[in-house]
């Protein structure tokens, strides 16, 4: 697979990921996320799959913008898309600032994000 298919390809997944509908179902984050999902989230706590399938559907979805993505293919099969992100959560009236990176795996099927990394950033 050729890296710009596969870039376009997870950054549709990625934005995806960051939908009100996406993050409100538990089947959807089940596909996208792989059994071994490991997060280290902008706020420095860790998270596994289980923690964000129990956590993600019962909060009030965050508004995610997303810009300058890039793509870097690891190994077949696997790939890191690394991106900016501001955060509009509902309890805040402030914008938060991150850069983003997620690992990606195919199985042959389908690609699924294995890891995902936020780091709080100055407001760009």
């Amino acid at each position: 697979m050729h890296t710009d298919t596969i870039k376009q390809q997870l950054i549709e997944l990625e934005q995806l990921l960051a939908q009100p509908a996406t993050r409100l179902s538990a089947e959807l984050l089940n596909r996208y996320l792989a059994d071994d999902f490991y997060e280290i989230a902008a706020t420095g706590r860790c998270f596994g799959k289980a923690d964000v399938l129990e956590r993600l559907p019962t909060e009030t979805p965050p508004v995610i913008t997303q810009q300058d993505f890039d793509c870097r293919v690891l190994a077949v099969g696997l790939a890191q898309l690394t991106y900016r992100a501001t955060i509009q959560r509902a309890e805040s009236d402030s914008l938060s600032y991150s850069v983003r990176s997620s690992i990606w795996r195919f199985d042959g099927e389908k690609w699924q994000m294995i890891f995902h990394q936020g780091t709080a950033c100055e407001p760009f």
